[in-house]
């Protein structure tokens, strides 16, 4: 399947994608080539801006004019305007038929994609008939360098996810709310998924995740999407120091712990789904034993 463009008619991996943008019009355009050079383009590309206040949007309809599988669905400019662009998913999805595809890609607007990307992560679902979310690895430039966004294994960042659509449809679709991109993946494991990140197949991710929010504000909504998601006091607490400490960034701990705290304070509502509460508070329990294994058996042999 490498080298020129394979029409995505002749491949049984028919797959749509759909792409919330907001004032990107720094990026959009290096986002829509890779996707045109893809050896394996979407059948379909539904992108959503989301009341950008730059020319996202004529950038966009530009190449919507040129190519028949874009289509662009414009949303009204407001003041307010949630953070990550979940609702402008929602709408995204409202034109897509689902039952025409074998997989569905929520990317953002702010990436730079390997022309063979999207070949090897529809491989790596073809040879896994349980892998439910994939993505690759978002990396960022840093003096020159390609240098990787860190996240465990397990968990596929929002920017980037792909989904088999058995998967999609038994997880019930996608929520709005902060930490989205954490509870598709419990239910997932719930309904018998695997979820997990190649990183070996590299995303450039021309902004990096939070840039123009100040980073107390990305932690705080953080800590509340930890609240809201059943994350467990321990492993917050754990996580929190380790933010203060390996980061060198206490200020940003403290926003996370707050954020994750004020849900407690204000008794916000969070998901009443027990088998939910339990699948969360498992897989946290399991990686903290992991970890402490980890450094037992590391003591052990330096001793």
């Amino acid at each position: 399947m490498s080298g020129m463009a394979v029409h995505p008619e002749s491949s049984a991996l028919r797959y749509t994608m759909v792409t919330p943008v907001y004032n990107e019009d720094k990026y959009i355009a290096a986002m829509v080539e890779s996707v045109l050079s893809q050896t394996i383009r979407p059948v379909k590309w539904v992108i959503v801006d989301d009341g950008s206040t730059d020319g996202t949007a004529e950038v966009v309809a530009s190449y919507a004019n040129r190519h028949d599988f874009i289509e662009l669905v414009r949303r009204p400019r407001r003041e307010e305007r949630l953070p990550g662009g979940e609702v402008a998913i929602q709408q995204a999805l409202h034109k897509v038929e689902l039952l025409e595809y074998e997989f569905l890609a929520r990317f953002d607007g702010d990436l730079i994609l390997e022309p063979d990307y999207m070949e090897q992560i529809l491989r790596e679902f073809a040879r896994d008939p349980r892998l439910g979310i994939a993505g690759g690895g978002l990396y960022i430039e840093k003096n020159g360098q390609l240098e990787l966004e860190i996240e465990p294994a397990y968990h596929v960042r929002g920017a980037l996810k792909m989904y088999r659509r058995d998967c999609f449809e038994q997880i019930g679709g996608l929520t709005t709310r902060i930490g989205w991109d954490t509870i598709d993946e419990v239910y997932a494991w719930i309904h018998g998924w695997k979820t997990r990140s190649f990183v070996q197949y590299r995303v450039i991710h021309c902004r990096p995740t939070g840039l123009g929010l100040s980073r107390s504000r990305i932690f705080w909504e953080r800590g509340k999407a930890e609240y809201y998601s059943w994350s467990s006091p321990l492993f917050v607490l754990i996580k929190t120091a380790k933010i203060a400490t390996r980061n060198v960034a206490p200020v940003c701990a403290l926003s996370l712990l707050a954020g994750f705290l004020s849900g407690y304070a204000a008794w916000e509502p969070r998901i009443q789904d027990p088998l939910f509460v339990k699948t969360r508070r498992d897989q946290q329990l399991g990686r903290l034993l992991s970890l402490v294994t980890h450094r037992r058996f590391s003591c052990q042999r330096s001793a």
